[in-house]
């Protein structure tokens, strides 16, 4: 009885898995380049930050309202540090002298940066301007906190009454005077105020009359 001693046959290896060598290397290379890209934009935008920030200066900023024409005092002006901007020209905080003792061209409020722009050396009265002050009391005038420094208002004269059977108000429109709110302060007597206002130099005596009559009457100007 023979025995047959020959080997079991065994299947062929499976032929190999062709591997791509290229996309691998091009997508290596492609994320180094990325990489490197990333590492220059960060350089960039922190030397750029580095520099802005080195580039900061003191300058002056609103400590507190000033009306539009008052005087702008020291107590007025805070020191601020911040980046210099393009478009931008705010007063250097070395600069006070150039702001303090001078006007308010418009309205400033605080924490607002200060330019050379919104001050003026425009004298008060101005040329042609006379500065006259009246005394009125709540009921000639709209409330106090409604008005402000720099405020466009009218002066109403009050017609003048006689006695007898003319005692009504005159059936002609009064006449007004335009003024100019300078300075804006309580009097010395319960519910009266004292309002410097610039007015016309033409009109200027008439005015002073009026108010020392108490024939005038203020009214806020919304033109």
């Amino acid at each position: 009885m023979s025995v047959n001693t020959s080997a079991p046959a065994r299947a062929l290896p499976a032929a190999p898995i062709p591997v791509p060598r290229t996309a691998p290397r091009r997508r290596s290379v492609a994320q180094g380049a990325l990489a490197v890209l990333l590492i220059i934009v960060g350089a960039l935008t922190a030397a750029y930050v580095a520099q802005r920030i080195g580039s900061t200066q003191d300058y002056l900023a609103m400590a507190r309202p000033v009306g539009k024409g008052a005087l702008i005092a020291r107590e007025d002006l805070v020191v601020v540090r911040v980046n210099q901007a393009v478009g931008l020209r705010p007063i250097l905080a070395a600069n006070a002298a150039q702001v303090i003792g001078k006007r308010a061209v418009m309205a400033l409020v605080p924490g607002t940066l200060l330019t050379l722009d919104q001050v003026t050396e425009t004298p008060v009265p101005a040329p042609g301007h006379q500065l006259i002050g009246i005394a009125l009391g709540e009921d000639k005038m709209p409330s106090a906190s409604r008005l402000s420094v720099g405020a466009q208002v009218l002066l109403v004269v009050v017609p003048e009454r006689g006695g007898g059977s003319n005692d009504g108000p005159d059936l002609v429109p009064p006449r007004t005077v335009t003024a100019t709110i300078v300075q804006l302060a309580a009097g010395a007597r319960s519910g009266q105020w004292v309002i410097n206002v610039e007015v016309a130099t033409v009109d200027a005596p008439s005015v002073a009359a009026l108010a020392a009559g108490d024939r005038i009457v203020l009214v806020l100007d919304g033109s």
